[in-house]
């Protein structure tokens, strides 16, 4: 609501869940501004929600109750998403519309900008996971076109599967295994190609993190199996960039190389302008570059980590926060790699604090371990274990 009235009058508008709740349980005349968010939001009149529209928005429409009980029980999905919960939903089957499934789609976009500062944590996978289960309860409980069935599926899926993705940034693989089978299937479901590259380059990075790197080069090439990839190069490129990271353990260093290089010319011939999902939009030049760091850092080549996590942070827009992180934590161990002890030790203090946490904390963890094995008496080590425990402990 907020958003679609700065769309219409140039302003944020400042309804919060009180508004919503109001708007449940005891509002029948709302103000023209609430009035001018709901009609925008739910591209109907104010009087088939069910409301009394005040003089200056009256229009001659006759009331639907059914619309009315269809904003009843959809609204609550917006109110459950902030606060981390989902409503249960009663009384008689409803209709759902496009309408509905876009607004799922924002919420789990508001996920992904989430996920783009601060990773994976708990609180992300749960509101994840139950916004997922509110797509599934529609499925059960309301009447559809097969094509809005084929996209709550795909919703879905991606939800499970960012709920998937958050427990694999946080480091907590048995919560991401839950989430695994559960997101392939509703992937399978929906028939969306997007998202089967979605759910199965994430599998590839769980299994990667739990050691079994056959199974991760397995899902890595499933993704580049899915048709899409053999007609569209962003796809192309993003799964082959991917595979990249998984080949650093089972195949040669050439390779590697090759998928990277591949990667890069597929990016380059890419429609840069075309309209795509809003996960895919961490996938650009940086992405490649980081992946090459972690490929390289994979195969213990110093030199190249460090030059790949530089290209990184050149390409890096300042939104990716977490992934900034995750570059820097590289960047620093590769530079402790090379005996720059105190070049290593100034590049790991610019870690942002919000993102140390799961993956960015172990690495950040095994940097610490390997300083202080190394440089035991060193005034570095001490100021860093100090930084440590006195800034990003705190």
């Amino acid at each position: 609501m907020n958003r679609a009235l700065k769309r219409r009058t140039g302003r944020y508008g400042t309804f919060s869940e009180r508004t919503v709740h109001d708007l449940l349980t005891r509002t029948r005349s709302p103000r023209s501004r609430t009035q001018l968010a709901l009609e925008e939001v739910f591209d109907r009149p104010i009087v088939d929600l069910g409301f009394t529209p005040t003089a200056r928005h009256h229009q001659q429409h006759p009331e639907d109750p059914m619309k009315r009980r269809s904003f009843l029980v959809t609204a609550p999905i917006a109110a459950a998403a902030t606060a981390g919960i989902t409503p249960s939903r009663q009384g008689a089957p409803y209709r759902i519309g496009a309408a509905d499934v876009e607004r799922l789609e924002l919420l789990h976009d508001q996920t992904i900008d989430d996920d783009d500062q601060a990773g994976g944590t708990e609180a992300l996978e749960r509101r994840s996971a139950a916004l997922a289960e509110e797509a599934l309860a529609m499925q059960q409980r309301g009447s559809a076109s097969g094509r809005v069935r084929s996209r709550l599926y795909g919703v879905a899926a991606s939800l499970t599967d960012s709920a998937m993705w958050a427990a694999i940034d946080g480091r907590r693989p048995g919560a991401a295994q839950a989430h695994l089978h559960h997101a392939v299937t509703l992937a399978s479901l929906s028939g969306d190609q997007v998202v089967q590259i979605r759910v199965w380059g994430h599998a590839a990075a769980l299994y990667r993190q739990m050691g079994r790197f056959t199974d991760s080069t397995a899902a890595a090439e499933a993704a580049r199996a899915v048709s899409l990839c053999r007609s569209d190069a962003f796809y192309a490129s993003m799964t082959r960039a991917r595979l990249s990271l998984h080949q650093a353990h089972t195949a040669d260093r050439s390779d590697v190389l090759r998928s990277l290089d591949q990667a890069r010319k597929d990016l380059s011939r890419s429609d840069a302008g075309e309209h795509r999902s809003r996960w895919t939009q961490f996938y650009d030049a940086a992405e490649i570059e980081l992946l090459a760091t972690q490929a390289h850092t994979e195969m213990g080549r110093w030199q190249d980590a460090e030059a790949h996590a530089h290209h990184t942070l050149a390409f890096l827009r300042p939104s990716m926060v977490r992934n900034r992180a995750l570059v820097l934590a590289y960047l620093a161990g590769a530079q402790l790699r090379q005996g720059e002890i105190q070049l290593a030790v100034g590049t790991a203090k610019t870690v942002p604090a919000v993102a140390v946490h799961g993956r960015v904390e172990h690495l950040l963890n095994g940097f610490t371990s390997r300083l202080i094995s190394a440089h035991p008496s060193s005034s570095y080590t001490q100021e860093w274990t100090a930084y440590r425990k006195d800034v990003l402990s705190a």
